[in-house]
Parts: structure tokens; sequence; C-alpha cells
């Protein structure tokens, strides 16, 4: 099984563990009609989710555009995220829009330049978890932010504000 398949799973099982109902949407790479990769819903959260995986143990790179599709595809009432890990890492972070929610986190900006794509390195995230933050990202020219966060505290957030 391929690794990215493996990760979607990953993510699918992880959601359940925590009392969602999950499924991964098959094939949803290959289609543009097929949206996310995993869809959730517990009570009346439902999250639309794209799952990124990386070979690399030290640095992820999260692209615009990926994030400006998910917002474009999610459906009303739906929260739409990236999650991501880092090879053979056993935590798994998300990446939201920030003006969607409405969160009691503290957030340290992360200085970057990028227009079109950001690298997030394994140390920065792990260095603002064990703060109890989150990191900040914003693509040059865009006044719009995106939250990275361990992804059971943003669960915690997200089923708080239910």
């Amino acid at each position: 099984m391929q690794s990215w398949k493996k990760f979607e799973y990953r993510v699918k099982d992880f959601l359940i563990s925590r009392g969602y109902k999950a499924s991964r949407v098959p094939l949803s790479g290959s289609a543009p009609a097929i949206k996310g990769d995993v869809i959730a819903e517990r009570g009346s959260l439902k999250l639309r989710i794209d799952a990124k995986s990386t070979r690399s143990g030290a640095r992820i790179r999260i692209s615009r555009a990926s994030l400006e599709k998910l917002l474009r595809e999610a459906s009303q009432g739906e929260v739409p995220m990236l999650v991501f890990s880092f090879y053979r890492h056993p935590r798994l972070y998300a990446v939201v829009d920030e003006t969607l929610l409405n969160l009691n986190a503290k957030l340290s900006e992360k200085r970057t330049w990028a227009r079109n794509s950001v690298g997030i390195e394994k140390e920065e995230v792990l260095k603002a978890a064990k703060r109890g933050e989150g990191l900040l990202i914003r693509f040059k020219d865009d006044r719009r932010g995106y939250a990275v966060l361990e992804f059971p505290r943003l669960l915690e957030m997200l089923e708080a504000g239910q």
C-alpha cells in the first residue's frame, strides 16, 4: 500500500478512536469532483480533511494552492483542514484557516516571504507545542493566516465550540 494511502487510513482511524464517524474518500486525488481525503463528523461538527504525508522526518512543504482549494471545496458547515505528520513521527498536526475558527489558542507567527508554499520544520512545531502554542503562517501579500496546531488539540477546541 502506498504511504499516502496508509496516512489517510491513519487519520481516519485516529478520528474513529476519538468517537467520530469517519471515512476515507477513495480516489480523492484522481478526480476533480471528489473532494478531500477524509470526511468525519461528530454531532454537529463536520470535517473535510486533506491528508498530507511526507518522506522527510524534518520538514514538510505546504502549498498555498492546496489550502485555498480545500477552503473552496468545503461544503457549508464543514471545517476544512489539512492534516500532516512527519515521517515516522507519532503526532498529527493540522493547518486550518484562522478566520474560520474562533480559537482561544496562542499562535506565534512564523516569518516567511513565501508566496506559493511554506516549509514547516518539525522543530518549529515541537517547540511551539511545548510552549502550548501553535504557529501562524501567512503567505506574502495575503492577509489570511493559517494556524498550525497539534491535531488532537485543535479537535478539542472545535468540540468545545459545538
